[in-house]
């Protein structure tokens, strides 16, 4: 089995990846695995095929050290909710991705996937993701806050999405190491928006 994702190796040390496990939910069809497969894979999905359950890892380089982030894609729907907490064990940072043209998934993100993570993986650091922006029609149904506009079908700013989430990962392991508490004041700790 792969190791624990954990910090970067002490000074001196032979240059090793850091590992980061990040795990990805959001609505059925809400654009994760498109995300997922065109970062890791450099490949856009040309068909829809629901997801019950998928790794994928890919190396990064954070400030030119290297990271392997290990993304777990997981099933929106709700034939899943008992099945997928099992991918939320030693998270490092997780994702929750909505669909920008469907209002009942940003929604979502609030009654159910929110609940969900902070129950599995409380003090994990949290991105949100807003996908699907080549889709959407009209750009005031945004929620407010939202900061980078990517797409995952021309592969534009998808990069800055999973450096984003390496370096809070990194950054929250290092604080951690530093034991010094830490207290999760807002819902998110980034947000973006992809595809």
């Amino acid at each position: 089995p792969d190791p624990p994702p954990g910090p970067p190796e002490a000074a001196g040390a032979e240059t090793k990846a850091a590992e980061i496990k990040a795990v990805i939910v959001g609505d059925g069809g809400c654009g994760k695995t498109s995300l997922l497969m065109v970062f890791a894979r450099g490949d856009f999905p040309k068909v829809y095929v629901p997801t019950v359950f998928e790794k994928y890892t890919a190396s990064f380089q954070v400030d030119g050290k290297p990271v392997k982030i290990h993304l777990w894609d997981t099933a929106g729907q709700e034939d899943y909710d008992r099945l997928r907490p099992l991918s939320y064990s030693d998270a490092n940072v997780v994702l929750m991705c909505f669909d920008v043209t469907n209002r009942s998934s940003y929604d979502n993100i609030l009654t159910k996937w929110y609940p969900e993570v902070n129950h599995f993986c409380k003090g994990v650091p949290v991105l949100l993701v807003g996908c699907k922006t080549d889709l959407r029609q009209d750009p005031e149904v945004l929620p407010m806050g939202l900061s980078l506009l990517a797409q995952a079908r021309y592969q534009e700013n998808v990069r800055d999405i999973f450096a984003a989430t390496c370096a809070t990962a990194l950054g929250h392991l290092l604080g951690l190491q530093k034991a010094q508490p830490r207290h999760r004041v807002c819902l998110c700790t980034c947000v973006y928006v992809c595809m």
